[in-house]
């Protein structure tokens, strides 16, 4: 008698309770065929569920009389690979998440719900002797019958509809020929194509000297098969076609690429010049695709039928075997962290993965994190700069406007006079200009002139944002909605105005100020519906409109040759945010947009309107100077000792019952402090404890408080390991069915 086996399964429920292995025995007509990674039917309680295998063992302390068998392998292939299961162990002990949330990070939605596979009949030529015959005896009868078996006779195969349509035939001409035995119907799989775009392959261009010496150290790095890369390079300096150069160098290795993209709507473009590149050789991968299409792109790289793939924030996790290179495009970008749990980085764990893989990270960027950075002047990474522009134009000319003196002057406009000239000029040349404008709707806020009431949402601690289209008010947070009010709701005053101005607004105002404009508006409410992202870049691109009007996703990656003028037309509104990173968010985003200006062979010029014309975040921006912005925010931040000088775990906490919460809050922060003074090597690092209410109070109704704890930079990584240690007794010790808890190490915002 064969000895039994059992598998250690993670069941896939999202709860506190089954965070663990299940133990099942293995039948012993299974034997051959399971293995770890495989998607798997258990019996749970009264039910069965699926789960999936994280490991194989010869033992388990569940007594024979207990255990119970896996009643069935869902899944011919494993949903994931083995050497993928320390990845989601880390993922676990990291960003402090349950096995299961890591283990769906992994799988697409569609192998979870089952989705079926698409498929077409497609029409073979049943036998190919005497077609002449077959040909010339049904062509009096029937030309579409004849034309259909001249088709088949050329490529054997073809599916019912592209066949129908070349021949210009019905599907009885199909009905007839089956029932002749001249041809057979046979139903075949297809993929769900996510780009069906016919693609024009291009030819690389020439490199110049700064690309060919980055390429050249690049491909010393991934024929070692090791190291990380911060490529540090001006906008427009050619980044994305060293990518492609270090992407070939890969594949003749035999091996296989990531890249990332931060915005989906990057994504159009990044896989347009991958695609026109490597053609059918690259897969795409993203939120926006339908469950079908995102199952099949995954069914495709698990396959290796691709080995390139392109994609956002998830596609970090694409089931790659022999991966070689993992690319994060505009890496300083906040929408490469989760949100959601598990709240994961998509650096780190591109950095994980290649560690454990012998694969090669680059970060590419024109505005580096600044804890990158500093990495990279540790020699943490290998730093490569590119300073001038890839055909070697000059950088654009950028003009700071002081919106003070413009007011002084009695402009009121959207516009100060310098850029009203400038955009009126750029349209007499037929040239095309971007104007960034960072809030959404039309109006900010609707206030009372008369009491000072502004109408917040009944759900959320925010004000309401007007949309003049619907003539709605919406919240952004919880998209609650009510109609604009006629009367305020407090005095009954008819003074009551939207003020402020948002993206809808702007879009008015320029139609007004210059009839006859062509404006594209590219914001949340825009490019919501599937494809939007693409079918409004690609009627830009085609000169279809005159200027490109958006919020922060049009600042970052787009390449348009006509684009000669760019105006942000509010600089300092993340100036205001409440977070240590204000000004290098400010830095970031008026340095990519203005870098959107000038890449063809025509001059840039971009125009900064903003309310602090001396701050240094803008000053270092309008002069494309990085490293002069970062030596300046170094010092603040180590004065401060504020990251990269220390860590921050964030806990936020969120109840209906305030009062609850409030004590919850400050129960859990004395369990901490205690947990601390027990801890020589926590105390001597820990630089702020405190509960706070966050700056963003309500949210759907939920109240929400939040606890900071910063400690010192650690080299060793000891007393990390030790706050990690904290918080895993933490979440043990305060878990609550009414509270939510999330905890984030080094978050990205504190709102």
């Amino acid at each position: 008698m064969k000895e039994k086996k059992y598998a250690g399964v993670v069941v896939d429920q999202v709860h506190p309770s089954t965070d663990k292995l299940y133990h099942y025995a293995i039948p012993e007509d299974l034997l051959r065929n399971v293995m770890p990674g495989l998607r798997v039917l258990v019996p749970f309680g009264r039910r069965n569920i699926q789960g999936y295998i994280l490991t194989i063992d010869n033992e388990t302390d569940i007594s024979k009389e207990k255990i119970r068998y896996i009643k069935k392998v869902l899944d011919p292939e494993p949903a994931f690979e083995p050497s993928i299961i320390p990845l989601i162990f880390w993922m676990k002990k990291e960003y402090h998440c349950m096995l299961i949330e890591a283990i769906r990070c992994f799988i697409p939605p569609g192998l979870r719900f089952n989705v079926k596979e698409k498929t077409q009949k497609v029409v073979y030529l049943e036998r190919a002797d005497s077609l002449e015959e077959w040909i010339h005896s049904v062509e009096k009868r029937s030309p579409q019958m004849a034309a259909i078996l001249n088709i088949l006779h050329q490529q054997d195969n073809m599916p019912v509809n592209e066949l129908l349509k070349s021949a210009g035939a019905t599907y009885s001409s199909i009905r007839s020929l089956l029932k002749k035995g001249y041809i057979r119907l046979e139903e075949e799989e297809i993929y769900r194509n996510p780009w069906p775009l016919e693609q024009v392959y291009t030819q690389p261009p020439v490199l110049n000297d700064e690309q060919r010496k980055a390429s050249k150290e690049i491909t010393q790095y991934i024929r070692e098969g090791r190291g990380t890369i911060l490529l540090h390079g001006v906008t427009g300096s050619g980044k994305t076609e060293i990518y492609m150069k270090a992407a070939e160098e890969v594949l003749l290795k035999g091996r296989q690429v990531i890249v990332l993209v931060p915005e989906i709507s990057l994504t159009p473009q990044a896989v347009n010049r991958f695609k026109s590149r490597f053609g059918n050789k690259v897969a795409v991968l993203h939120s926006r695709l339908s469950i079908g299409e995102r199952y099949d792109e995954w069914r495709r790289i698990r396959n290796n039928e691709v080995p390139i793939v392109v994609g956002a924030r998830s596609a970090v996790f694409a089931p790659l075997k022999k991966l070689g290179l993992i690319i994060l495009d505009e890496a300083h970008e906040d929408s490469y962290k989760s949100e959601v749990r598990p709240r994961y980085h998509a650096l780190e764990v591109a950095s994980k993965r290649c560690e454990a893989d012998g694969a090669v990270l680059i970060l590419g960027s024109a505005t580096p994190a600044l804890e990158d950075y500093y990495k990279a002047q540790k020699k943490e990474y290998h730093l490569i700069e590119l300073k001038k522009r890839a055909d070697n134009q000059p950088l654009p000319y950028v003009t700071i406007i002081d919106m003070r003196r413009d007011l002084e002057m009695g402009n009121r406009s959207i516009f100060s006079n310098e850029l009203y000239k400038a955009l009126k000029s750029t349209l007499l040349r037929n040239e095309q200009a971007i104007l960034l404008l960072n809030r959404r709707g039309y109006a900010q806020f609707v206030s009372c002139r008369k009491c000072g009431y502004v109408i917040k949402c009944t759900n959320c601690d925010v004000s309401m944002t007007y949309h003049a289209r619907e003539k709605i008010l919406k919240c952004h947070y919880c998209d609650y909605r009510e109609n604009y009010p006629r009367v305020c709701p407090v005095c009954n005053s008819k003074y009551i105005k939207y003020f402020g101005i948002a993206t809808q607004k702007a879009e008015e105002e320029i139609k007004k100020i210059f009839p006859g404009i062509r404006v594209l508006r590219m914001d949340y409410d825009t490019t919501s519906r599937k494809g939007s992202h693409y079918r409004i870049l690609s009627a830009f691109d085609k000169g279809e409109y005159d200027v490109l009007l958006g919020t922060q996703m049009i600042a970052k990656g787009l390449d348009f040759p006509n684009v000669t003028l760019v105006g942000v037309l509010a600089a300092d509104s993340a100036l205001y945010l409440p977070d240590y990173r204000s000004s290098e968010k400010t830095f970031q985003l008026i340095t990519q947009v203005a870098g959107r200006a000038g890449r063809g062979n025509k001059p840039g010029r971009v125009i900064i309107q903003t309310y602090q014309p001396d701050h240094y975040a803008i000053k270092y921006a309008s002069k494309h100077d990085y490293v002069g912005f970062y030596q300046k925010e170094i010092i603040i931040r180590k004065q401060f000792e504020y990251p990269p000088f220390s860590h921050i775990i964030r806990i936020l906490m969120t109840s209906d019952n305030e009062r609850e919460l409030v004590q919850y809050a400050n129960n859990m922060v004395k369990w901490i402090r205690n947990e601390i003074e027990g801890d020589k090597l926590l105390q001597s690092s820990l630089l702020q404890l405190g509960a706070y209410v966050a700056p963003i109070e309500r949210i759907k109704n939920r109240f929400r408080w939040q606890i900071l704890i910063r400690f010192r930079e650690d080299e060793s990584s000891v007393v990390r390991n030790a706050y990690h240690k904290l918080a895993e007794n933490l979440i043990k010790e305060f878990y609550c069915d009414n509270i939510t808890l999330a905890l984030d190490f080094n978050p990205l915002s504190l709102i």
